[in-house]
């Protein structure tokens, strides 16, 4: 006879503890997410994220220093920016269908229902006129 559920979660948190994985208690994230690439400025030392468009990097070069090209202010920024839309292109990032679901996003699963209860309302009703008293 098969354990409870609460059973099972237990013996893996039991295994991953033992394995060394996750937290303390043996719980695995869910979602880990990179620490992101953090550069400073060579002109004044401010630190900004660097993203796929780099466009903060841009407003402070031209807004603070005058710089049209914030590469002057932000060394290997545009590498940066290439290696991370490259990983967005591949689906580094996004990771679907790992939880079972069928890879739906959550607005096509809401679709997929709507259609769905659109069909057996359809179904339920009459294709013909009422009959009705007639005046």
């Amino acid at each position: 006879m098969a354990g409870s559920k609460q059973t099972e979660r237990n013996r893996k948190l039991k295994q991953n503890r033992a394995a060394g994985i996750g937290d303390e208690t043996g719980r695995i994230p869910v979602r880990v997410k990179d620490a992101g690439t953090v550069l400073t400025c060579t002109v004044c030392k401010a630190e900004l994220k660097c993203t796929k468009s780099n466009t903060e990097m841009k407003n402070h070069a031209l807004g603070k220093h005058g710089k049209a090209n914030y590469e002057e202010c932000f060394v290997g920024a545009e590498k940066v920016a290439a290696e991370l839309l490259a990983k967005v292109s591949k689906g580094g990032s996004i990771s679907r269908g790992n939880d079972g679901s069928g890879g739906l996003t959550k607005a096509e699963k809401k679709k997929k229902m709507e259609a769905g209860l659109d069909d057996m309302l359809s179904a339920g009703l009459s294709a013909g006129k009422k009959k009705g008293k007639g005046k």
